[in-house]
Parts: structure tokens; sequence; C-alpha cells
């Protein structure tokens, strides 16, 4: 040894090493993986006739016997929306651009069926990213269904005095986004996103095999339901960002968020119809006021912790109930001739969901955060380009100059231009998955586990779990 380091050491010398280039980080300090792909062209097989052969088939050169490898089939890389074209040649699967029926698809959470009035078939009330999500099965109920759809639980360790015996906790992980906090590589267990699931009676159906010993604490359904609406400020966060970044090109077509007209919204509420064909999304979202005893305005708070959800008013000062927190409204036609009998006509319109600020944040502070993040994207959009002083979607005719004023409702649109800009269907998702645990999604349909939800917003158990 003591004759070998000299020598290696005059080695390195006369032969350095190559500097070590810094790994690129992202937003949150984590080292970006380069994703890789794994597809090569298959051969064709051959034949295993013996007619016309010369030597066993075990001596070929890509023999499907003893190269099986060779015939494994693997998924290209999907389309992107943005692909860089310095990467067009890195391999033989290299990264593409969408087409103008991808971004459709990509663009639309509730719409599963194209435009073509001949693809038309049934619309569902889920998007395509979302069904397109990873299989796993619900803890509860037993059933195969995306994870998108689902809650995603972990076993962490808490912190016990030495000598006592360790216990494991499942608490929530992966609801937040990833440039914020990143899921867990740990085994977990899934549990529909409905609050209903999360009782105490169900929670004891789960069992884990591989985590025997974790509890459920009894603040798990408060803790997921923060979780649901920090990613729903998280979404806004970044949308905000990318809308800075990249200004409007193709004029108002490409408006992602902007406030309805207080005519507009009036019409909204007598009619039933959202003035958008593409609207994802309706936020009805005031400033928060001042509160009525302390006469201060809460400050805006998004902590990752778990808050206590005390209303801004009483429920002694409180003159009027709470709004429900979402209602389904039909998107308005653009033209007179898209409503011609065609087969496309026998489909029934899609359902826009109007959210009421006031039922899904019920803490004053997050729904302040609420508030501030959506102007903060709005004047994003004021920054990226010059506000058109109309529209054609806007009715301005007999309208009152205060009926040309902003109103407290946020209209959000999706299309296949807009995604060029930012992705306002991740948004739209978040805000769904909140109305899933609450119940909203459920209505009129049988659920997971033998529940279901009449038309009077009760539940009721029809079956016995098994």
């Amino acid at each position: 040894m003591p004759r070998l380091l000299p020598r290696l050491i005059e080695t390195l010398k006369g032969a350095p090493l190559a500097e070590l280039r810094p790994r690129p980080l992202d937003k949150g300090g984590h080292v970006t993986k380069r994703r890789t792909s794994l597809y090569r062209p298959v051969p064709d097989r051959p034949s295993f006739d013996a007619v016309g052969r010369t030597q066993s088939i075990l001596l070929d050169d890509a023999s499907p016997v003893t190269n099986s490898r060779v015939y494994v089939r693997h998924k290209t890389i999907p389309p992107r929306v943005h692909a860089a074209t310095s990467d067009a040649s890195r391999d033989l699967d290299s990264p593409r651009e969408m087409t103008a029926q991808e971004r459709e698809w990509w663009s639309s959470p509730y719409r599963t069926c194209g435009p073509d009035p001949e693809q038309h078939t049934a619309c569902s009330p889920l998007s395509v990213r979302m069904l397109s999500s990873p299989v796993r099965r619900c803890a509860v109920s037993r059933r195969d269904m995306p994870n998108d759809l689902l809650i995603r639980l972990i076993a962490l360790q808490v912190p016990v005095p030495r000598g006592a015996k360790s216990i494991r906790v499942w608490v929530p992980d992966g609801l937040q986004h990833p440039k914020f906090k990143r899921r867990k590589g740990q085994r977990a267990v899934y549990i529909t996103c409905w609050q209903d699931m999360f009782s105490a009676t169900n929670l004891n159906r789960v069992r884990s095999p591989r985590i025997p010993n974790a509890v459920f604490h009894k603040l798990l359904a408060m803790q997921t339901a923060h979780h649901l609406r920090v990613r729903i400020i998280q979404e806004l966060q970044l949308l905000a960002k990318v809308l800075t970044r990249r200004p409007r090109s193709n004029g108002p077509e490409s408006t992602i968020l902007r406030r309805l007209t207080r005519a507009e919204f009036k019409q909204l509420r007598e009619t039933g119809l959202v003035p958008h064909q593409d609207a994802v999304a309706v936020l009805v979202v005031p400033p928060v006021n001042r509160h009525p005893i302390a006469k201060e305005r809460p400050v805006p708070s998004i902590q990752p912790e778990i808050t206590e959800e005390q209303p801004d008013t009483p429920a002694t000062l409180r003159r009027k109930p709470l709004p429900p927190l979402s209602t389904m409204h039909r998107t308005k036609l653009e033209s007179p001739e898209q409503v011609e009998f065609s087969f496309a006509s026998l489909v029934p319109n899609a359902q826009v969901p109007l959210y009421n600020g006031l039922s899904m944040f019920p803490a004053a502070s997050q729904r302040a955060a609420l508030h501030k993040s959506l102007c903060e994207v709005l004047e994003a959009e004021r920054r990226s380009h010059s506000r058109s002083p109309s529209s054609s979607s806007r009715n301005t005719q007999g309208a009152t100059p205060n009926d040309n004023k902003g109103s407290h409702a946020f209209l959000l649109v999706s299309n296949e231009r807009t995604v060029k800009r930012a992705d306002s269907a991740a948004l739209a998702i978040a805000l769904w998955r909140l109305r899933m645990w609450k119940g909203d999604a459920y209505q009129s349909q049988p659920c997971s586990g033998g529940w279901e939800v009449d038309g009077e917003w009760r539940l009721k158990h029809v079956e016995t779990m098994r």
C-alpha cells in the first residue's frame, strides 16, 4: 500500500478528473431528475416454422427465447405542451409537442369527448388527466379507482420519550403541489376523496399488513381538508408566476382569468348560464370584511399546520345561512348555429361548477389568502397584455355604468389556446377535489362503500359494507 499510493497520485495528476457539474435544482431545492425513456423499436418475431431453417431458433441473434428482453414493449414519453427543440434528437424517443386535439383533451378538466360530433358519446364530469392517473385500491370500499380520486395516506413515526413504545400515525401525503412539498416515497394506503369515508367506523376497517401498528388521529379529516385548500392557493400562486413570464399572444381569446361584470353575474344568477363556452369554474370570492368585534381585517395566511376552521362571523351574528359549496351551471353557446339539431345536440351541454368562497374557506385568514391570490393572477393578466375594452362574450346592450363594473365572481377559462400560456386545468382539478371531499360531486350517484347522496343533500346507508 505505501508503494501504490505515490504512483496513484502521480497518475491522477497526469490525468485529472473532470470537473463536477452542479446538478440542476428546482424551486424547492430538490434535484431534478431527467426523465429517461425505455422505448426501443421491437423487432419482428421470427418464424417458428422449421421449413427453410438451417439452425435452431435458439442460435439466432435475436431469439425471443434467449433474448426475451428485446421483445418487451415500453411506452413512449408522453407529449408536452412545449417541447424543447434541442432535445429533438436526443434518443429514439424524443419529446414531442401536443397536437391541437391533444391540447384540447389536456385543457378540459370535465369533458372526455372530442369536438367532433361523430365522436361524441357520454360526457363524464371527470377529465382524461384524472382518469388516466395510476389506479389504486380504496382501503375502505375495496374498489379500484384512479389515484386523483383518492387520498394518499402514509404512516409517520411520532417522537416519543425514551423507553416508550414507538407509534406510527397515518397522515395525508401528496396533496400539496410538488414544487412546495414533495411526496414521500413510503408505503401508503388510499381512501376515497370523501370526508364521510374518514369516519371512525370506516377507518377501523382499514388494515395494512405491512404496517399493522399505525393508528388514525382524530384530526385526520381536518388536516386533509386543510391540505386540499392549500393546494388551491398554491395552484393560483404558480398560475400568477407563469402568466407573468408568458404574455398573451392570441388576443382576448387566450384570457385565463377575469372578473365577471355585474351585468354578467346578474344574468348568470337569473338564467343559470355561464357566459363562456370554455369556462371550467366560476369562483365567487368577495373581499373579507372586518371582524364585527375586533374591527380588523384578517391577515392572509397559508400555514402548513392544521388551523381551526373558525368562521370570521360568529353563528350568533350571522343573518343568513352559508350558501352551498358549489352549484352546477350550464355553459352558454356562442352562436345560434351550434344549437341546430345534430347528433351532438343529443348530448347534454357541459356543466360548470360555481364555487362559493365563504363555504370553501370558512377560515377568514385562508379566504383572505385566496382572494389575494386571485387578485395576483388578475394583475399578472393586466401586465401581460393590454385589456380590451369589450369582449365578444359580454352583453353590454342596455347596461348602466354600474353594470359594467367588476363583480366578486371570477371566471376561469381553459381551452386549446390558453393551455399554451398556463395550465389552468390543474386549478380546476384542485377545486374539483375539494368538491369531491365535501360530497357535492357524489350527489344522486351511488358512491364507494355502499353510500349514496339523495336529492336533499342527505346521506343514507343503503347496504352493509363488507
